[in-house]
């Protein structure tokens, strides 16, 4: 099961994002709050894994996921978009089992 990259942005003035990481969703975010400062990367095989590697961070407890929604773990597909975002990226080259 792949590992993936999630971002913690801080946007001056306007608020903060984590998400899994990719170029566009940050040029969307840039475009809405101005220039983004990365403050963290956070490599996770699901969604909640990252969420809770995120609240362990940041010191806010138990992650507790929205009711009805199923963690799944991401796929060699979603894997494949993120190494053509961020071909410099060795760590997610690592994890992953792939030479840097």
């Amino acid at each position: 099961m792949p590992f993936l990259r999630h971002e913690a942005l801080e946007f001056e003035g306007r608020g903060s994002s984590f998400g899994r990481a990719s170029i566009e969703g940050r040029r969307t975010l840039e475009r809405i709050d101005g220039p983004g400062q990365l403050k963290h990367v956070i490599y996770a095989a699901t969604y909640e894994e990252a969420m809770q590697a995120h609240h362990d961070r940041l010191g806010w407890g138990r992650y507790k996921p929205m009711p009805g929604i199923t963690d799944r773990p991401y796929g060699q597909d979603e894997l494949e978009r993120q190494l053509a975002d961020f071909p410099d990226d060795g760590e997610l080259r690592r994890l992953n089992g792939l030479s840097t």
